[in-house]
C-alpha cells in the first residue's frame, strides 16, 4: 500500500502548514504529513515554507533575519487571526494526535544549527528518543547536512530521507549510507520529483539498488491521475501530495499494473511524459551544473531557474 504524504499539510485545499491543513491532513487519515522548518535569528524553529515571509504573511521578512518576536507579530494573509507556527507548538500537537508521522523538510538555506535545535525541541515537548524516532522523518538537500547529523548524534536511529530534485544527489547520500555501514544511521529512504521515476537513470539503474537495499522511494508532489499510473511497476514507497484525501481514492481506485509503460508520444499523455522529461533534463544540467551557480549582484543562474520553476509550479 503507498504511504500518503500530506504536503505542506493538506495544500491542496488549505493555507498551506496551517492548523486547519494539520487538523484536515490528520482527519483525512495521511500516513505522513510534511512540513517546513525554518528558523529565526534567535533561534526559535518555526513551519513556513519559504525563507522569506511575504508570500503568506502579512509583512515581507527575511526568518534568518529577524526574530521570533518579529515573526509572531505577522498574521496570515487568509486569515487574520492565524500566527506561523513554532515547531514547539507543532511537534506538541503532534503529541495530541497519535496516528500520523511528520517530515520534517530542513531548508538548505538554514544554518546547520537548526538540526540541533529540532532535537532540542523534541525533547523539551517530550523528553523520549525513543518516541520521537518512531514519529519523526528528517528530510534533508544536502549530504553535509547528513554528515553533520552523524557528527552531532542527532540523526541516531531517526528515519531520514534526503529531499532532492538531482538523482545524483540522491545516490550521493545512498552511497554515503552503504558505505558508512552503520545500522543507526542508515538512510531511510529518497525523496525526488516524480518525473525523475520516469529516467532510465532511475528505473534501469538506480531501481534494482533501492530495492536490494531496502530505500524507500517518497514522489512529489503527485496529484495527477496520469502521474499516479506512472507508478507502476516502480519501487514506490510513498507520495507526496497538496490532496491527502483525493490521493487516498485515487491509490485505492486505479488498477494495478504490473510494470512501467512508457505512454505513446501520439497521445496527450504521452506527450506531456517526454516534454516534462526533456524539461527535468534540462532543469537538472542548469541547477547542478558549477558554473550555473555563480553569484553575479548577488543573482546566479541557477537560483533565476529555480524562481522561474516555482512561478510555474514546476517545484
Amino acid at each position: 500500500m503507498i504511504e500518503i504524504v500530506g504536503h505542506r499539510a493538506f495544500k491542496g485545499q488549505y493555507v498551506e502548514n496551517s492548523w486547519t491543513a494539520f487538523e484536515r491532513a490528520y482527519e483525512g487519515k495521511a500516513d505522513v504529513i510534511e512540513t517546513d522548518l525554518q528558523m529565526t535569528s534567535d533561534g526559535v524553529v518555526v513551519i513556513n515554507h519559504d525563507a522569506d515571509t511575504g508570500r503568506i504573511w502579512d509583512r515581507e521578512l527575511v526568518i534568518a533575519e529577524n526574530s521570533y518576536d518579529e515573526i509572531s507579530k505577522l498574521r496570515c494573509k487568509e486569515d487574520r487571526s492565524s500566527q506561523m507556527p513554532t515547531l514547539e507548538q507543532l511537534l506538541r500537537w503532534a503529541v495530541e494526535h497519535p496516528r500520523v508521522q511528520l517530515m520534517l523538510d530542513i531548508k538548505f538555506t538554514n544554518n546547520k544549527l537548526i538540526l540541533l535545535k529540532t532535537f532540542a525541541t523534541m525533547l523539551r515537548v517530550r523528553n523520549d528518543v525513543a518516541y520521537w524516532q518512531s514519529r519523526i522523518i528528517w528530510g534533508l538537500w544536502l549530504l553535509d547536512w547528513f554528515e553533520y547529523g552523524i557528527e552531532t548524534g542527532v540523526l541516531k536511529d531517526f528515519k531520514v530521507v534526503v529531499i532532492t530534485l538531482s538523482l545524483d544527489v540522491a545516490c550521493q547520500f545512498i552511497d554515503y549510507s552503504l558505505q558508512l555501514n552503520n545500522p543507526h544511521y542508515r538512510l531511510y529512504g529518497i525523496s525526488v520529483h516524480y518525473v525523475a521515476s520516469w529516467t532510465d537513470t532511475f528505473r534501469l539503474k538506480m531501481a534494482p539498488v533501492l530495492r536490494k537495499y531496502d530505500v524507500k522511494v517518497f514522489l512529489w508532489t503527485v496529484n495527477k491521475v496520469t502521474d499516479f499510473k506512472c507508478m507502476a511497476g516502480l519501487p514506490i514507497h510513498g507520495v507526496v501530495t497538496d490532496d491527502p484525501v483525493v490521493a487516498r481514492r485515487l491509490c485505492l481506485e486505479l488498477s494495478p499494473m504490473k510494470e512501467f509503460r512508457l505512454p505513446d508520444l501520439a497521445t496527450v499523455n504521452g506527450f506531456r511524459f517526454h516534454l516534462y522529461l526533456l524539461v527535468y533534463q534540462i532543469v537538472c544540467s542548469l541547477l547542478f551544473a558549477k558554473w550555473a551557480h555563480y553569484s553575479v549582484g548577488g543573482w546566479s543562474f541557477a537560483y533565476l531557474v529555480f524562481l522561474l520553476l516555482k512561478k510555474i509550479h514546476f517545484l
